[in-house]
């Protein structure tokens, strides 16, 4: 791959979803870029768009919108971003979303409850 930063993003987003599959989420997989209407960066997981970001500093307010666009694209309800802690391993990653989404999945996890 000509270009080191897109290696770099590619071996992050495979190593998040080596890490997904490993914790029991069989049907992830990376997705290939789709241009405009790009559905985030892992498939497999029908209610989340995951925009995956090996950068070494983040705009925070750029990566979820990014997010929440790629949920648009992919017409589902969740948007994260998943982003690399320099220096650790993938699972200490950090997801990234705003308040509006992470209250939507605390009232989907509160309605499975009841």
């Amino acid at each position: 791959m000509a270009n080191p930063n897109k290696a770099k993003g590619t071996r992050w987003e495979v190593s998040v979803a080596s890490f997904l599959r490993e914790r029991g989420f069989t049907e992830v997989f990376r997705l290939a870029p789709a241009g405009e209407y790009d559905a985030g960066d892992i498939g497999g997981l029908p209610k989340f768009a995951l925009e995956c970001r090996d950068r070494q500093s983040f705009n925070l307010a750029e990566n979820v919108k990014d997010a929440n666009n790629r949920a648009k694209h992919k017409n589902c309800p969740f948007g994260v971003a998943v982003l690399k802690k320099r220096g650790a391993s993938v699972e200490q990653g950090y997801v990234v979303m705003d308040l509006d989404t992470f209250s939507r999945i605390l009232q989907k996890l509160e309605g499975d409850e009841s």
